[in-house]
């Protein structure tokens, strides 16, 4: 059967997990469809949404350009400038796949946001009975609440534990601290008393100092710790010149 314009259907599944992969809401509950174009089978599930697509449930939105899904499986496609907000959590992406329930991908110039911490890749796969998330390409950022950025080869989050590891060619640039570092690897713990611990040929270098070694920790308190072939270059603050009427001043 084909609709035109708004069509609402209410049935009890959740296909609104498509579009909210980064904390998986998958409570049954009526769930809305809005499109220029549908198609759905109530029999089988399986709908086709064309133009203008909108999802609703639960108090979360997806939008898309198009929508292929079975709600009965709870498995589809959202593809075309594809948004998703619930809560905190925000997605932005070309298609997002929901494999089933617990399994989720964003696809092409994926950008997952959540509390503050933005995670993107040419594609982000989430777990979401182990709130884990991992990039897949040749490239990912994490990008910090304060601006500053990890980039590296690949990057796995573990939302549940706030533990972030990067792999391969990792780099930071934190305009907000004047810090920037580099390493083979690294280990970011992301709540207010965590650290970043790079890991093989580690350096940082903040406001002219510099550290290296084979690890290097690096607080939020800005303290560094260094082990294995530790290297420090320092660079004393100059100190204002004296001149020669303040000194005669003071020996008076």
């Amino acid at each position: 059967m084909n609709y035109k314009k708004k069509v609402v259907l209410a049935v009890a599944a959740a296909v609104l997990s498509l579009g909210l992969a980064t904390t998986a809401w998958a409570t049954p509950g009526n769930f809305s469809v809005q499109a220029d174009e549908l198609e759905y089978n109530l029999q089988t599930g399986e709908g086709e949404a064309k133009g203008h697509v909108v999802l609703l449930q639960d108090g979360g939105k997806a939008t898309s350009d198009y929508a292929k899904f079975n709600s009965k499986t709870k498995s589809g496609v959202l593809t075309g400038n594809v948004v998703a907000d619930r809560g905190d959590a925000h997605i932005v992406c070309n298609e997002f796949i929901a494999h089933d329930e617990n399994n989720m991908s964003a696809v092409g110039s994926a950008v997952i946001t959540k509390e503050g911490k933005s995670l993107s890749a040419d594609r982000v796969n989430y777990y979401k009975a182990r709130n884990y998330a991992e990039t897949v390409g040749s490239w990912a950022r994490l990008t910090d609440v304060d601006g500053s950025v990890l980039n590296a080869a690949k990057i796995d989050y573990d939302m549940a534990q706030g533990v972030a590891n990067a792999y391969g060619g990792v780099t930071i640039n934190s305009d907000a601290r004047n810090l920037t570092a580099s390493a083979d690897s690294a280990v970011y713990k992301t709540d207010n008393n965590g650290y970043v611990e790079l890991i093989g040929n580690a350096k940082a270098t903040q406001n002219g100092n510099s550290v290296a070694g084979d690890k290097l920790r690096l607080t939020n308190a800005n303290v560094a710790v260094a082990d294995g072939n530790v290297n420090v270059i320092y660079i004393p603050e100059k100190q204002p010149a004296v001149k020669e009427q303040d000194v005669e001043q003071a020996s008076a």
